[in-house]
């Protein structure tokens, strides 16, 4: 019975360095995507807000990029463009900051611990 329900020495030191390692590989290509989306982006939002873009280009780039705002420098960019077409286009960018606010905040509305 214990053939079948007992660990050996050292078996579970295994896997746990093989999970960390694991860990560790997910957070470097974590890292890296991040790093790659922030570079794409940053040259469309620095044209985008260097000119007045129509409607529709800036709903584009923005549900383009609300998906990945799980990193602070994609958060700026978002905000970035938000910022600069609020009082022009108000309706689709309080749209998106609603989206934005679904997707990244927690809902505190409920109550619950």
């Amino acid at each position: 019975m214990c053939e079948e329900m007992c660990i050996t020495p050292g078996e579970d030191d295994d896997t746990s360095q093989a999970m960390d390692s694991d860990i560790k590989e997910i957070a470097r290509m974590l890292t890296k995507l991040n790093e790659l989306a922030y570079n794409t982006y940053k040259p469309l939002v620095d044209d985008i807000c260097a000119r007045k873009a129509p409607e529709a280009e800036v709903e584009h780039l923005l549900d383009s990029m609300v998906g990945i705002c799980n990193d602070d420098r994609m958060t700026e960019l978002f905000k970035r463009v938000c910022r600069k077409y609020l009082y022009l286009y108000p309706e689709m960018i309080t749209s998106e900051i609603y989206t934005y606010k679904e997707m990244y905040e927690d809902d505190d509305s409920t109550g619950a611990n």
